[in-house]
């Protein structure tokens, strides 16, 4: 059995001694035999009272230099250890000791656990002002967050703090808890321990997500049964309904799922061996050549969604022109050959649908590229230009995590792949959810209303399309669904101005560049979309 290697990493002073002492002296964590790195000395050590026949103690605070593979290894050949816990010096960057862990020697013999940061709220202005890379790294590696320090007048400046940690990091897990007399105390709003913090991990939540979908499944499958089954004379129960909308969702989630299941796989493959500097190494720094790169880069690159706005923000910060990176960022998602292929299956005997898509889709991409040409950003578009910007994933969120062995980096793609399925995943059935909720319930004549009216069609579609973020790999067949109360314009609306901006891609656009430049990107799109389209739909009269 493999080591389970556990790093608490932050600045000195920031609770880790005591968050350790805390935790071995948890009884739920007792029987296991641990081992006990300490990097740095602070005003609070190790205490001697959990110092157990079943843990280790080791301070290396004077030659840091030897927490080397061989070291590792050493200390698991010793020991034999069920557990390392490793008090890492914030100083330091956390990639120092992740790396180690490519070497595959290493790797047969232990593995990451969780990388627990702890921040002290009083002192977070002042580090992020003086040593804000060093805090960011530690921030953006980390699975689990513990807020520090925080007392009851915090309130205002916590949520700002909230704020800050969840732009470096969307995906840890974030712990309030109160330091007093040296001891962690449970915290007013959540109550919270170290071994609470310790234990928790994504394999609980994700048992416990997906036993509430078999109840909830259950629960729904035996409602259905009764009603199909109760016959009541009194009652005239609307089981045409019932069954239209299981026609409805079945037909689409089934044509849909391959298509998203490929584009997930393959938008896995891009992630974990073709590296964000190849891509960059492809795009032309000045305009022209650069449009042209931009437009078409899809094709090779059939990125997913989720990783479109990473990408562009570090062909930015590589000296591509923005323009032309925002250009890519529209396109990609379009011109995506799983993409195209979903499109022309959903609308058999329509290729012009496809071809609508493409061509009008580039157009859009392209026009709004050139409005940030002729109307340049007056500074830089970036919230940072040193910070490293990534995928919204677990396993891209560091190089460290990205193996070297081709072995090791099959299986990171698998992981990311499920990583995408049920990130994406959830976007898709709960679009495909309210369509055919909407096909079962809304009367016909109201969609024949919107068909006499063009702009207003095409608005709804547009907004729908961006509340739903549906994965462009699979949207065309919930577009499909509408092809009967909907002309062909406003059809485009939600294949093209989807993919381009829905609810996922702002936030992560807020998240990576200013608000200002974000905004008037998002009305950019918006409007040129709209002319476009909206002209589409004269020609088709």
């Amino acid at each position: 059995m493999k080591t389970r290697v556990d790093i608490i990493t932050g600045f000195l002073n920031s609770g880790k001694t005591t968050y350790i002492n805390e935790l071995l002296q948890d009884k739920n964590l007792l029987g296991d035999k641990m081992v006990v790195i300490q990097c740095e000395n602070g005003e609070i050590g190790i205490e001697s009272t959990v110092f157990k026949d079943d843990i280790v103690f080791i301070n290396i605070l004077e030659d840091q230099k030897c927490l080397d593979a061989n070291y590792f290894e050493g200390i698991i050949e010793k020991y034999f250890p069920d557990k390392i816990i490793i008090e890492y010096n914030g100083m330091i960057e956390i990639e120092k000791v992740l790396t180690l862990f490519e070497k595959h020697s290493v790797r047969k013999k232990c593995f990451i656990g969780n990388i627990v940061c702890l921040v002290d709220a009083l002192t977070f202005e002042v580090y992020m002002n003086n040593l804000g890379n060093i805090l960011r790294n530690q921030i953006t590696l980390a699975d689990r967050i513990v807020l520090n320090k925080i007392t009851d007048n915090q309130e205002e400046k916590l949520k700002k703090l909230e704020k800050s940690i969840r732009e470096m990091n969307r995906k840890a897990d974030i712990f309030k808890v109160a330091l007093y007399d040296d001891k962690f105390v449970k915290s007013p709003k959540p109550d919270v321990e170290a071994a609470s913090i310790y234990s928790s991990n994504f394999s609980v939540k994700l048992s416990d997500i997906f036993l509430s979908m078999f109840f909830m499944f259950a629960i729904a499958y035996l409602i259905f049964s009764v009603i199909r089954a109760v016959k009541v004379n009194a009652i005239d129960i609307a089981f045409s309904g019932l069954k239209a909308f299981n026609m409805i969702f079945i037909g689409i989630l089934i044509q849909a799922f391959p298509f998203m299941l490929v584009g997930m796989f393959v938008s896995s493959i891009i992630q974990v061996f073709i590296s964000n500097e190849t891509i960059v190494k492809i795009f032309p720094t000045k305009f022209g050549l650069g449009f042209l790169t931009a437009m078409f880069g899809g094709i090779l690159f059939p990125i997913c969604e989720c990783a479109i706005v990473p990408v562009t923000v570090r062909l930015v910060k590589k000296g591509v022109a923005l323009p032309v990176a925002v250009t890519f960022m529209l396109s990609a998602p379009i011109i995506n050959p799983i993409v195209i292929a979903s499109t022309i299956y959903a609308f058999p005997g329509r290729p012009e649908i496809a071809f609508y898509r493409i061509y009008f889709g580039l157009i859009i991409a392209l026009s709004v590229g050139l409005t940030f040409m002729f109307f340049p950003e007056t500074k830089t578009a970036l919230l940072d230009e040193t910070g490293k910007i990534t995928c919204d994933c677990i396993y891209c969120n560091m190089e460290a995590k990205r193996k070297q062995g081709i072995g090791e980096k099959i299986r990171i793609m698998f992981l990311h792949a499920g990583e995408e399925f049920f990130s994406a995943g959830k976007y898709l059935v709960l679009g495909i959810f309210l369509t055919s909720f909407i096909q079962t319930i809304v009367p016909k004549d109201i969609f024949s209303e919107l068909w006499a009216r063009d702009g207003l069609a095409l608005v709804v579609m547009m907004a729908t399309a961006f509340l739903f973020s549906v994965c462009s790999t699979s949207d065309a067949f919930i577009a499909r669904s509408f092809w009967d109360r909907f002309s062909t314009g406003s059809i485009m609306g939600f294949l093209i101005f989807g993919p381009m901006m829905d609810i996922k891609n702002l936030l992560m656009l807020f998240s990576s560049f200013r608000k200002t430049f974000v905004i008037k990107l998002v009305l950019v799109i918006t409007i040129v979309s709209f002319v476009l389209l909206y002209f589409l739909t004269f020609l088709l009269m």
